[in-house]
């Protein structure tokens, strides 16, 4: 294992020496500005921030596991709601939430509730409005509630689209599980949409709760035509037409990365298999920037952690080194940059009129504090 991160790190050395051998045309360059938001003592640092743009402009997410919501204003930076669902009760989200929801503007948010299979309409004021059921479609197929930070539930025309995960229900089919299923916000008709994970791991090698599993891991984002996913563990993009549904791959490898697979886990020692998975390349969020009509999306190059490092906490808190690979509007790769170590949480990103914002919340930095969430802009410069 240390030959093989050894042997990455020289190929990363050797690749840094040689960017100016690389054609790229764009990068990103920090600027001296920061958006900065204040947590209350009870609040945790979130795993997933989102934003939503209208009117007014928010960031919002979720206090850890717990049904709450906080609404930030995006600019300025000032909590504008802080409301707590209930669980129980005429007025409840059944069982819970965990990543899956999404706001339009302070009127309306969709949650996918945990234990019941449905999809609640709400507000800032916790009021339930209205309630679709969405845990079987109408041929008969069983569907997941949105529980993993894939990425945002989407409304398209009066559709929500939601993510969906490796659905064991299927047995042997499980690598046949859509990606995602669509809710027909005025007829309530649930479908789930024939776009499929791609086969990156042998189906008889992914094992419900055994760590192999994480082949199934991707992020996506919707640029108001496609949703274009990025998989953990492939260099491709899947672009999806959002109204043909037609599927095309496109390449654009990290230079970082000269061959990315699933990490073989064989030894049971979860500290050894949490290091596999801070040292191993992955790819992960995809970021569209509808100003420049660039796509950012985020690798883990290969890396060796000391032995001294929380290693749940930089799984969570977005490893320790990083890139962010720069596509135009056509998937071509036109840009990457590397980040220093231990500076900057990129799991917690989003784009602004324009511009990147990155956290600063690094667990590793000497500067981290759980009492503001702060970002630094990052903007987009031609070489």
């Amino acid at each position: 294992m240390k030959k093989w991160i050894s042997s990455c790190l020289w190929l990363l050395m050797l690749c840094s020496c040689s960017y100016d051998n690389i054609n790229y045309t764009y990068t990103l360059q920090s600027v001296d500005a920061f958006l900065r938001y204040e947590l209350d003592s009870d609040v945790k640092m979130p795993l997933v921030v989102r934003t939503c743009m209208g009117n007014n402009d928010y960031l919002y997410f979720q206090n850890d596991v717990w049904p709450e919501l906080l609404i930030y204003d995006l600019p300025n930076g000032s909590l504008v709601k802080r409301t707590r669902f209930e669980v129980e009760g005429s007025n409840a989200i059944q069982g819970g939430f965990l990543h899956g929801y999404m706001m339009t503007d302070c009127n309306r948010i969709y949650i996918s509730g945990e234990a019941d299979g449905r999809i609640y309409e709400t507000d800032t004021t916790g009021c339930i409005k209205n309630e679709i059921r969405f845990g079987e479609s109408e041929n008969g197929y069983r569907l997941l509630s949105c529980f993993s930070d894939n990425g945002k539930m989407e409304l398209i025309d009066g559709k929500l689209y939601l993510p969906q995960s490796l659905n064991w229900q299927l047995g042997d089919k499980v690598m046949e599980s859509p990606l995602m299923c669509c809710v027909n916000m005025e007829t309530g008709n649930v479908e789930p949409l024939p776009i499929n994970f791609p086969q990156l791991l042998k189906k008889e090698r992914v094992v419900r709760g055994e760590p192999t599993s994480i082949v199934s891991k991707y992020k996506f984002c919707y640029d108001g035509n496609n949703f274009v996913y990025s998989f953990a563990y492939s260099d491709e993009l899947m672009v999806v037409d959002s109204k043909t549904l037609d599927v095309n791959y496109k390449s654009g490898e990290s230079r970082y990365i000269s061959d990315i697979e699933v990490p073989v886990f064989r030894d049971s020692d979860i500290r050894n298999i949490n290091k596999k998975l801070c040292e191993y390349p992955a790819y992960d969020n995809i970021l569209y920037d509808n100003e420049n009509r660039v796509y950012y999306r985020i690798v883990y190059v290969p890396q060796e952690m000391e032995e001294n490092v929380d290693l749940i906490s930089m799984i969570r808190g977005g490893r320790k080194l990083f890139s962010i690979m720069i596509y135009d509007e056509n998937f071509n790769v036109i840009g990457e940059n590397l980040f220093p170590e231990y500076t900057y949480n990129p799991r917690l990103s989003f784009v602004y009129k324009g511009s990147l914002y990155i956290s600063t919340n690094h667990v590793m930095s000497p500067d981290y504090s759980d009492d503001i969430l702060s970002f630094q802009k990052m903007n987009l410069v031609k070489l």
